[in-house]
């Protein structure tokens, strides 16, 4: 059997191939440098079913990546929320979860372009945002960061972090070109600046 494809399923697996269906979907747009490029037909033969069959679960392809995006905004806010639950103080924790978002987009890059492109609906896009912004009220609560507006704050720290998920690896020679540089000092460092919390101590060691 080829590698990547499953074996024919029986029809009529219910929720259950529904769920291999969203899998199959997203592990090609894990694998893929254009997401864009995913097909129907590609996804039913990961999943190891004709593709009609998939009409009987999903509209069209644009539903499937609709589940794909639901899954992947919710597995990033679990990520978030335990990289958080790991630390006691409010910086920490603020400190912790942006890395952790970080990390999620550099561990998943063409999927993290795949959920950021603007295509598609998920209902908790926006739950690690809320996340990060609860963190950074208790900052501001404990008098740990002089932000004066954490809403505002936390919009920029989102734009912040989302530069740093989608820097390209750094073994590449254009990023080799600007020297020496620790991308999670650099991420903890970005945190502190733009929330106005004491520059924190090196934790997290090289990417």
């Amino acid at each position: 059997m080829p590698d990547g494809v499953r074996t024919r399923n029986k029809r009529g697996q219910g929720e259950r191939l529904r769920d291999e269906i969203v899998e199959a979907a997203q592990a090609l747009i894990d694998e893929s440098s254009d997401p864009a490029s995913v097909t129907l037909r590609a996804i039913a033969r990961r999943a190891g079913i004709s593709a009609p069959s998939i009409y009987a679960h999903f509209a069209d392809l644009q539903s499937i990546f609709d589940a794909v995006l639901e899954r992947s905004f919710t597995e990033l806010d679990t990520t978030v929320a335990l990289a958080m639950g790991d630390a006691a103080a409010p910086d920490a924790r603020l400190i912790a979860g942006c890395l952790a978002y970080v990390r999620f987009g550099w561990e998943h890059r063409a999927r993290y372009r795949f959920m950021i492109s603007g295509q598609g609906f998920a209902p908790d896009a926006v739950a690690s945002f809320r996340r990060v912004a609860h963190a950074l009220s208790e900052c501001v609560r404990a008098g740990l960061s002089s932000s004066a507006d954490p809403h505002k704050d936390t919009f920029l720290l989102w734009v912040g972090i989302h530069g740093m998920a989608t820097l390209e690896k750094p073994d590449r020679v254009e990023l080799r070109r600007l020297g020496p540089l620790d991308r999670i000092a650099l991420t903890e460092m970005l945190v502190c600046r733009i929330v106005g919390l004491p520059v924190q101590a090196v934790r997290g060691g090289a990417a």
